[in-house]
Formats: C-alpha cells, sequence, structure tokens
C-alpha cells in the first residue's frame, strides 16, 4: 500500500560504500531471507555477472538447503564474495521484483530510471531480461486462469457429494436416536449387575454371620456339657454308698430326661446352621459364575467341590485401600509371617538409595579399563530373572479403587491354570480357565482383572500388586506362586470384551502401551529386529509377543507428533542388558588385543535389589583392588511425552559463551532476555522455600531470576532467553517449563574465532574451552535430551546465530520427553 512507503530520507546506495552498504543489507537479512524467492532474482544477479551457473545450481539444488530462508540466506553468502558489486545489484534486483522491500531496506521509493541503475548491466540486456521476466508473469497468469477452472470443477462436484452428506446425516440421526434407546437398556442391565453384586455382598455376610453363630452354639454347647458332668460328679461326691442305693429309680429318670432335652434343643440348633450355611455356600457359588462367568453354569459336584475351598471378601475394606508399592523395584514385598502385610514403607524408602546412573553413550566406558567380564554376569541376567519393574517408574503407593473379590486358591503350576491377556494400559484379565483346574473350581472365569496376588515362599508373605503391571510382569509374577495364593480380582466384564474386540480386529497387539528412550544402538537382526540408535525414542506396544522370546514389539516414534513409525522386535531389559554386556566385553578384547596390554584393571558386577546391573572398574592399589569408578547398565529409561507452549524458553551453553550471545538473540524479533527481581528479605525467604528461585544474581543481595519472571515472557508468546545455568532445568521442570537446551561445543579453532568477543567481556578462550569441559558432562544427569552444536559447523559469529535461529525453530516442534524425577 502507498500509505506504508517510507519518505525518501534515506542514503543513496549509490553515494555508499562497501562496507555500508553490506551493514545495511545485513541489518535487514533476517527481513531478506523471508521475503526474497531467490529463483526469482537470479536470472537478474546472472545478468549483472555477479553469479555464475554453478552458483545458481549450487543455491537451488543443494540438499543441505531445506527451505526457502536457507537458499536466500546462502545466496546473500556469495553476493558478499562480490563486494560492493554484489550489494549493488542485489538492490537494484529487490527494486525491479520487490519494491516495497526495496523501500523497507533502503528507505527509499524503487525508481525504474535507467540513471538509477549501477551500470553492472546493458541496457539492451535489460530490456530482453524485462520482456523474458514479462513472458513469464504471462505463463503463470495462464497457469492461475487453468487452476481457477479446476477449482470451480472441484466446487461443482463438492456440491453433489454435500447433497450425499446431508442424506447420511439424517440416516445417523435415526442411527443415535436408536443408540440412545441401546444406551439406556445398557443402564438398565448395569443397574442389575449392580444389584446382583450387592446380594453377593449380603451373602457374603450371612455366611460370615452364620460361621459365627455356629462357633458360639458349639461352644455354649460345649459350655452345657461340662456344667452337666461338673453336676453329676459333684452330686456322686456328696451322695454315701447307702444314700446312692437309696436313690429312686424315677430321680434318675428325670435327670436323664433333662439331659437329653439339653442335648436335643442343642442338636437341632447345629442342624439348622448347618444347613443355613450349606444353602448360603450354593448362593455364594451360584454368584461367583454369575459375576465372573455369565455364560458357565457349575454342576452341583462342583459346587459341592468348592465347599472345600476358603473364599471370602473384603466387605469392610474403605472405599480407597492403600497398597504400598516398591520404586524401582519388583513389584512383590518380602516380609516375615509374623509380620503379616503391613509396615512395608520402610523398605520403599531403602530400595532408592543405589547409584542410579545411566550409559546413555559408549563412549562413556574407557575400554582401557575394561576387562571381559567374568562369567557370573550372565548368572545374574539369567532368564529366570524377574521382568524390568524397574523402569518403569511406579508411584510409591498404589490406590486400588472399586470393589476387589478376594479368592483363595491352590495356585501349585498358576499358569497353567489361567491364561492371561492385557498390559499396564488395559489391565491384567484372566483370559480362560482350564477345565476341572482349582482356579476353575473356585468360580474364576474369563472377564476378571487381577488386582493382586498373595503367596507364601520360604516361609515369607510375598505380594505383588498387578494394577498396572505389563503382561511380561504379571506373569513373571504368577509364575512364582507356589502352594496356596490370594488372588483379588475386580470384575470388568465390559472392558474385557472391549479388549478382545481390538485384539480380534488387530487394533493392538496386546494391552502394554509405554515410552522408553534408547541408551544404546542396536543394528538391524532377524526376524524383523528393529534398528535403534542412542536416543531413540520407542512406543512398546507388546512385552510378550508371539513367537519371539526375550523380546518386545515397538515402534519407533515420529519426533514431532505422538506417531508410531516403524516397528518391529526389539531386546527386552535383560537381553539388552547382556547385549550391552558383551559390547564392553568385545571393546575392552580388542583394546587389549591392539595394544597388548599385559595388566588391565579388573571389573566387579553388582546386580541390586533394585535389579540395575552396576559395573564397577577396579584399579590396583598395592595387592588389592580399589573402586575407581562405577556405571549403571540401563539400557532403556523410561519416557513421558510433554507439549509445551508454542514459545519455550532457550538455555545456551556453555554457560561463557551463553552470557555473550544472550542479548543478540535478545535483539530478534520473537525473544527477550529474562528479567532479574529484586526482593525483600521476607520474600526471598518466602520464595527460596517454594523453590522458586531459579538462580541469585550478583548484582547485589537478593536479587534474582525467579519462575514468575520465566512465566511473565512466556504469557507474551515469545520465548524467554535464560541467561542461567544448568541447575535451573530440574526446577523449570517441577513447573511444567521446558526450555530448548543448546550446548555449542568448542574446540580450539572454534574458540579462537570468539577470541574478540571473549575479551571485550574480560574472558579468555581458555575459560571457555574449560567451562565447555566442565559443563559437558553434567548435560547427560539431566532428564530430557539437548541439542549439541558442533564446533567445525559455524564460521563466525553470525552463521551462528542463523544456525542456532534454526535450531530453535526445529527444536520448538519436538515432543519433549522427561524421564521421572528422581531428586
Amino acid at each position: 500500500m502507498a500509505g506504508e512507503c517510507v519518505p525518501c530520507e534515506g542514503p543513496d546506495p549509490k553515494e555508499m560504500g562497501e562496507e555500508e552498504l553490506w551493514e545495511l543489507i545485513n541489518d535487514n537479512r533476517h527481513r531478506i531471507s523471508l521475503g526474497v524467492r531467490p529463483c526469482i532474482l537470479i536470472p537478474y544477479l546472472r545478468q549483472a555477472r555477479v553469479l555464475t551457473e554453478m552458483d545458481e545450481d549450487e543455491i537451488l539444488s543443494c540438499h543441505n538447503l531445506t527451505n526457502r530462508c536457507m537458499r536466500t540466506s546462502y545466496m546473500l553468502d556469495l553476493l558478499r564474495t562480490q563486494g560492493r558489486n554484489g550489494a549493488v545489484a542485489l538492490l537494484d534486483g529487490l527494486m525491479i521484483h520487490y519494491p516495497t522491500l526495496y523501500t523497507q531496506v533502503t528507505g527509499r521509493k524503487p525508481s525504474t530510471e535507467p540513471s538509477r541503475f549501477s551500470g553492472l548491466i546493458k541496457y539492451s540486456e535489460l530490456t530482453e531480461y524485462l520482456v523474458r521476466a514479462v513472458t513469464g508473469m504471462q505463463k503463470e497468469l495462464q497457469e492461475a486462469q487453468r487452476e481457477a477452472s479446476r477449482v470451480t470443477a472441484r466446487c461443482t462436484t463438492l456440491e453433489s457429494e454435500i447433497g450425499q452428506i446431508m442424506e447420511q446425516e439424517e440416516k445417523s440421526r435415526c442411527l443415535q436416536a436408536e443408540n440412545e434407546r441401546m444406551r439406556r437398556h445398557l443402564c438398565s442391565l448395569q443397574r442389575e449387575v449392580t444389584k446382583l453384586k450387592d446380594e453377593k455382598c449380603d451373602l457374603y455376610m450371612r455366611y460370615t454371620a452364620a460361621i459365627e453363630d455356629k462357633s458360639a452354639v458349639n461352644k455354649r454347647l460345649h459350655d452345657l456339657n461340662l456344667q452337666v458332668s461338673d453336676a453329676q460328679y459333684r452330686l456322686f461326691c456328696s451322695l454315701g454308698n447307702s444314700d446312692i442305693d437309696r436313690l429312686s429309680y424315677s430321680s434318675l429318670k428325670h435327670k436323664a430326661v433333662i439331659s437329653r432335652e439339653i442335648n436335643l434343643n442343642a442338636q437341632t440348633m447345629i442342624a439348622r446352621v448347618l444347613a443355613e450355611k450349606d444353602t448360603l455356600r450354593c448362593q455364594l457359588v451360584e454368584l461367583q459364575e454369575r459375576v465372573f462367568s455369565p455364560k458357565a453354569k457349575c454342576s452341583p459336584r462342583e459346587q459341592r467341590q468348592s465347599s472345600d475351598v476358603i473364599s471370602h471378601t473384603n466387605t469392610h475394606q474403605p472405599k480407597h485401600t492403600e497398597i504400598i508399592l516398591l520404586m524401582y523395584c519388583p513389584v512383590f514385598v518380602s516380609k516375615e509371617t509374623e509380620g503379616g502385610w503391613e509396615s512395608l514403607r520402610s523398605s520403599s524408602d531403602e530400595s532408592s538409595s543405589p547409584n542410579r546412573r545411566r550409559l546413555r553413550r559408549m563412549d562413556a566406558v574407557n575400554p582401557m579399563s575394561l576387562s571381559s567380564c567374568p562369567s557370573e554376569v550372565r548368572d545374574l541376567l539369567s532368564r529366570t530373572s524377574p521382568p524390568p519393574f524397574l523402569m518403569r517408574s511406579r508411584p510409591k503407593a498404589i490406590r486400588i479403587n472399586g470393589r476387589v473379590l478376594s479368592i483363595s486358591l491352590q495356585g501349585e503350576a498358576l499358569l497353567s491354570q489361567l491364561a492371561l491377556v492385557g498390559g499396564n494400559k488395559t489391565g491384567v484379565f484372566v483370559h480362560q480357565v482350564t477345565e476341572g483346574s482349582p482356579a476353575h473350581t473356585v468360580g474364576i472365569g474369563p472377564g476378571a482383572q487381577i488386582v493382586e496376588v498373595k503367596y507364601e515362599q520360604n516361609q515369607k508373605a510375598l505380594r505383588m500388586v498387578l494394577e498396572d503391571s505389563t503382561l511380561e510382569e504379571a506373569m513373571w509374577a504368577l509364575g512364582q506362586v507356589t502352594g496356596l495364593c490370594h488372588l483379588s480380582l475386580r470384575p470388568r466384564q465390559d472392558d474385557y470384551e472391549a479388549l478382545l474386540k481390538q485384539l480380534q480386529n488387530s487394533e493392538i497387539s496386546s494391552g502394554d502401551s509405554f515410552y522408553v528412550r534408547v541408551n544404546l544402538s542396536l543394528p538391524v537382526g532377524p526376524n524383523a529386529t528393529l534398528a535403534v540408535s542412542c536416543n531413540d525414542i520407542l512406543h512398546v506396544t507388546n512385552t510378550r509377543p508371539a513367537g519371539t522370546e526375550d523380546s518386545w514389539h515397538a515402534s519407533q516414534v515420529h519426533p514431532c507428533q505422538l506417531l508410531d513409525l516403524q516397528s518391529g522386535t526389539v531386546p527386552n531389559y535383560y537381553r539388552a542388558q547382556r547385549l550391552l554386556i558383551r559390547v564392553i566385553e568385545d571393546m575392552s578384547f580388542q583394546t587389549k588385543k591392539c595394544q597388548k596390554v599385559k595388566t588391565i584393571d579388573a571389573i566387579s558386577v553388582h546386580l541390586s535389589d533394585t535389579h540395575l546391573l552396576t559395573v564397577y572398574i577396579l584399579s590396583h592399589v598395592g595387592d588389592t583392588f580399589a573402586p575407581k569408578s562405577c556405571v549403571t547398565l540401563m539400557p532403556y529409561t523410561l519416557v513421558t511425552p510433554r507439549y509445551p507452549p508454542i514459545c519455550r524458553p532457550v538455555l545456551l551453553l556453555p554457560t561463557i559463551l551463553g552470557r555473550i550471545l544472550d542479548k543478540k538473540l535478545a535483539g530478534w524479533q520473537g525473544f527477550q532476555l529474562c528479567e532479574h527481581e529484586v526482593l525483600s528479605p521476607c520474600e526471598h525467604a518466602a520464595r527460596l522455600q517454594r523453590s522458586e528461585i531459579l538462580e541469585e544474581c550478583e548484582q547485589g543481595r537478593n536479587c534474582c531470576y525467579t519462575l514468575q519472571s520465566v512465566e511473565k515472557v512466556m504469557k507474551k508468546g515469545i520465548h524467554c532467553v535464560l541467561p542461567l545455568g544448568l541447575d535451573c532445568v530440574r526446577r523449570l521442570h517441577r513447573a511444567e517449563i521446558f526450555p530448548i537446551i543448546i550446548f555449542i561445543s568448542q574446540s580450539a579453532r572454534s574458540a579462537r574465532k570468539l577470541k574478540s568477543k571473549l575479551q571485550r567481556h574480560g574472558q579468555s578462550e581458555e575459560q571457555l574451552l574449560a567451562c565447555s569441559r566442565s559443563e559437558e558432562p553434567l548435560l547427560d544427569k539431566l532428564p530430557c535430551l539437548y541439542h549439541s552444536v558442533a564446533p567445525d559447523s559455524w564460521c563466525d559469529q553470525t552463521s551462528l546465530l542463523t544456525s542456532l535461529r534454526t535450531i530453535i525453530w526445529e527444536e520448538q516442534k519436538k515432543i519433549v520427553w522427561v524421564e521421572p524425577d528422581l531428586w
């Protein structure tokens, strides 16, 4: 629009020198990169002889230039090599093709007079060029007219489709009415099921009361017998022989009648209680069948057999029962039988102490210090080991909600009695029950979710919570049961049938679903083994795939969307640990073979109670070995996706270089430097207690960066540049703020490129390198990934800033995968 043109107040480019021209262009480099299409300007620049045919091919066809902005920026770099001619030709091209942009850059109105051109191109050639440009625009106009015709035809087609959709909408309304009627019918059926459950609970209560009545009657009968015997004994002791002879027959007969009446009354009461007990037992078995297996019927013989099995329900259990579960350890707790099932929280605290350092990259292990691992490593990682409960970060306590039925049965070879389906996402359900087995006898049927299992082993009471366990964990847990066990079941017939429908339609392969980050590289193998690299994200959808052993079925995850890409099998947790040990063995062997080292430090392998395999590297100290370092081998790390706001904060490292570049980034549009706050002593103490202070400033007392200052910038919809260190990351994560972390790796050569900038800020190259070496090892301890910039990927500060803008744009689109916070 004419109203937006800037008056002709800027200096004339013809009168400016080379440095002034390029300073003017670089100040508007971002605007030119976004608004110029290289394919439009290149013909004119070719005519002006500031670009060659090879330059044109490199700009338009280079695979490294993935978007238009990068191609335009590269074109500007090539024109910079042509000096003043390149700058003048660029401005003349903008004046012809982008007059508005020319005005914004130079501050002058465009002019097409011959005297205004650079003189780098002849007038005849310019005329020929303009004719070709007009011809090209006419072709584009014709193409636009053809496109308009196609759009018109498409609109006609869409109108007919709209008519069909309206007819389908009418049918859909009819189906919705029918669906509503079926929904009301389903609600009535659910009310009947709830009523049956309440009746079952009432029967359990009556059954318990009957047992208590029977015990009371037996005790009363026993007391009566003792009283009669005691009375008879005292009577005969008080009478002499002559008195006994004179005792009339009638009196003895009277006593016998009284005794018989007492015994008869007691026997009648016992018979009535036993009859009621049998009736309640039959009703209990029938209700178990109706709840757990509505389609199955038990014969009277099976009902009589079920009377020999102890079964009871948690009738007095509150609505929310707290079940203690160990974090980073198997979901079973070992306590002595005398201790019962209480007081388990202390074990949870003890299990969280071992070192949890992970091995993300194989270069973290020095092959020079590793000898071949001892054979007991493979024994520690045998197939009989429990599944990797440790890699799934569970809460310290799980609440089991809803009505739960506890059934006792003989659990010898329990997995041969039950077939399971499901997983941690859907719950683990009973799928099939072996005919005639103890599980079938007590009335367990398909559709019951297994919530918990209790049993005794080696005079220890064990409890395994399977509320959110994977299928692999559940099968291992039930496989450990020997002897009498107690299963806690929850009826979920609707959810079970929905799961079966999804399995039959191949919508899912199991009920398992969780995400892990890979901490090692695995090549492609046989049987559709998935190739993965370090830091890849996998979506595990089946921990017990059919036809494989010690494997998981997983899919690679799209970096920017929660979509599953290529799928296949990967080693499960323990097999991946064995592969990791084998890699370390091979590295140690090759190093020992190549360098012919006779004395190599030893390795001590320890499998802790949390099932984290820890390798201790030992070095010689005299005649003994002393621990030198240790590495905990975790091939997979559980992660969860986070979707941050549109503009995430930016943290540049190492800290010395970040302080230099922070103000440059803050000067860009869409970026703002985080401002510090000066707090009163009371407010400073209060925010410090709430962990709202990110870092203290050096300007003065109680001057600091706070969470509120970061959130204030984020609410504006722009990037907050953080002039902070690594310590702020975990505090930001706890506030659900996930910064973009960019580490600019340093070498002696790259540090020399920043020498003048460092000296201006009172720093040296050696200090920058030392800061980089000290902060880089700390990055792997973060609960999220970071982006690393190679030292040879940039040539000066301008190219580095351009690269940083591209990195921030790419990282903003990605999902943030975060580990559980263990600190």
